[in-house]
């Protein structure tokens, strides 16, 4: 306890020091609907490693100020605030992107995304295919992708009945994100989606208003939602990826060397989330389990039960209602067969 304490006096020391010592050119203000505690969600962790690496890597120069647990709104308020300006960056979840670029809505879709191994190469501003999406993005929006987060699968959870299959969804009412894939693939599949505000999820829960919902096991666990839910199937539906952005106007004002080390800090902390998600997937699992969730694993026959009837009204309405939908996810598509045969080149 000495130790901690001693370690815990030393970083404040240091940090009044620096404080002191430069005086900030830039406020860089982030809203985020994730908890404060960086060991909460890798989201979290992305951003507390973000906030300090910026600051060190700009000499103090760039001051980063994060506002957790939804202080300045929900995911869509914040991203509108980066659009207008009043904010230089927010945290969300890629699908909550797909109402400003809906091009961006195949991050959504149902069994795309094979693995987080897979999407770790996908998701960075050096890929040649999201580079070519970002590039777009940027120029018809005023709003950037930093740097991504993959986080984990969403995974159902119900609170009346377990879902073992398809066939269990019908009737439910689940809460969805306002994504129109999300929406689409529950609804093919006989359940009633209903897209909740996110900082409405628990209370929607508790009282009923639904069912059930659709997230990351360190989701689940980060918002209490195990207190109102009984059961979670590991569907792994779709790859859940989140993101942090910023005002392009506002970037593109900051000296060259400021930005290139808003993007460095941007990569290292999209290291830190990819390094604790798989880990947060393994200990949460087992903490669920422990607080009394009931938890099924679907065979591969069920998995691929579930893919047959999610993934054709949501391939359906993305390549009917995204312009240049069709190309964009084979594209993606195409992107990640290469990446899962470099893997090949791992074995010499």
């Amino acid at each position: 306890m000495k130790f901690k304490a001693l370690v815990t006096c030393t970083a404040m020391a240091l940090a009044m020091s620096a404080n002191a010592a430069f005086a900030a050119d830039y406020v860089m203000k982030i809203a985020s609907g994730t908890p404060a505690d960086p060991m909460a969600l890798p989201a979290s962790a992305s951003l507390a490693i973000f906030e300090q690496k910026v600051e060190l890597y700009t000499d103090g120069k760039v001051d980063v100020q994060v506002f957790p647990d939804g202080q300045l709104g929900d995911q869509l308020s914040g991203l509108q605030q980066v659009k207008s300006g009043e904010l230089q960056g927010s945290e969300l979840a890629m699908g909550v992107m797909s109402n400003l670029f809906p091009k961006i809505t195949f991050t959504d879709l149902p069994y795309v995304m094979p693995d987080m191994a897979v999407a770790q190469k996908l998701y960075t501003r050096e890929n040649p295919v999201m580079k070519k999406i970002l590039k777009e993005l940027e120029e018809k929006t005023g709003v950037g992708i930093l740097f991504f987060s993959p986080q984990a699968y969403r995974q159902i959870s119900t609170a009346k009945k377990p879902v073992h299959t398809v066939a269990d969804l019908k009737g439910v009412k689940l809460r969805t994100m306002q994504v129109r894939p999300h929406i689409e693939m529950f609804n093919a599949a006989g359940a009633q989606a209903t897209p909740v505000p996110w900082l409405e999820v628990y209370t929607s829960l508790q009282t009923g208003v639904v069912d059930g919902q659709e997230n990351p096991l360190a989701t689940i666990r980060a918002m209490n939602f195990h207190e109102v839910q009984k059961y979670i199937t590991l569907d792994k539906h779709v790859h859940l990826v989140g993101a942090v952005t910023f005002n392009v106007e506002w970037f593109n004002s900051l000296p060259k060397d400021i930005q290139v080390a808003i993007m460095k800090a941007g990569n290292e902390a999209q290291a830190g989330a990819e390094a604790l998600a798989p880990l947060k997937d393994i200990i949460d699992g087992k903490w669920l389990q422990d607080h009394g969730v009931e938890i099924y694993q679907p065979t591969a026959a069920e998995i691929e039960e579930f893919k047959k009837a999610f993934q054709p009204a949501a391939f359906a309405w993305f390549e009917k209602n995204v312009d240049g939908g069709a190309e964009v996810l084979k594209m993606v598509q195409d992107e990640i067969a290469r990446i899962q045969d470099s893997y090949q080149e791992l074995v010499y």
